[in-house]
């Protein structure tokens, strides 16, 4: 006998494997260490602004990455509500729907709604994982991440500047410690601007990672592979669950 729930399960490997291939490509760039410490005249011709310049940038293919990942772990919960609502008895079910809202009363609304042909057990279920903001987090960004780029350009997948540290700083002079922001116009971070006659010595180390931007707040800055790491985690939660419960209301022997 087949498995009911084989399609969903599949398509939570090929999310799980663009996920570990995403892992890959960030190390790799890690790893390479394109980056180096120049020193660089500021545009007031006066100030010296001390820079941890990238030789190279991170691929295009990321953000794509993130974005197919994010919605085939997304598919896998509409594919859970057809698998469902085939087997207890619909053959061309309509309203069986992962319900998702930006509140609570949102996704009870849109489990009342698009969940019609989903057992009662299984749309309490569904409910069950709390999938709105404040909730389920993770499911929330999730939903967010895999729709929101059909109307908007792909989310960057950008550098982080957590990992950046400044050890044994001596300065005679004039100098100032500015918040370490990555700009990606010039592929670079300043650390540290000083004045023409200041003498100053330091240690720099770098160790970046990336980080999710421009997306739900509440994932905003997350390293991607973590991130979908969690998410993956919570659909294969639901997964399990759900094929539990139909083997305990009777829909699965």
């Amino acid at each position: 006998m087949g498995d009911d729930f084989a399609s969903p399960k599949s398509m939570l490997r090929r999310a799980k494997k663009q996920i570990a291939d995403l892992d890959t490509q960030i190390k790799a760039f890690t790893k390479d260490e394109p980056w180096s410490h120049v020193v660089e005249k500021d545009a007031d011709g006066v100030t010296d602004l001390h820079k941890v310049k990238f030789s190279a940038r991170l691929s295009g293919d990321l953000p794509h990455i993130v974005f197919e990942a994010a919605n085939n772990l997304r598919a896998v919960l509409d594919q859970l509500g057809y698998v469902v609502a085939q087997i207890a008895g619909n053959s061309d079910p309509k309203s069986c729907k992962f319900p998702v809202g930006p509140t609570e009363v949102d996704m009870r609304n849109n489990s009342k709604g698009g969940c019609k042909d989903l057992p009662a057990e299984i749309r309490s279920l569904f409910e069950g994982f709390k999938p709105y903001k404040g909730g389920n987090n993770a499911l929330w960004a999730l939903n967010e991440l895999a729709n929101a780029p059909k109307h908007k350009t792909l989310y960057p997948v950008a550098l982080g500047g957590g990992g950046m540290f400044v050890r044994n700083l001596k300065a005679s002079g004039g100098f100032a410690i500015p918040n370490p922001r990555y700009d990606s116009a010039n592929n670079e971070i300043v650390f540290l601007r000083t004045g023409p006659d200041t003498k100053v010595s330091y240690d720099v180390a770098v160790a970046f990672s990336v980080a999710l931007d421009d997306i739900a707040d509440v994932v905003k800055g997350q390293h991607p592979v973590a991130a979908l790491n969690a998410m993956a985690s919570e659909i294969e939660r639901i997964l399990m669950a759900t094929e539990a419960e139909c083997r305990r209301i009777g829909l699965l022997k």
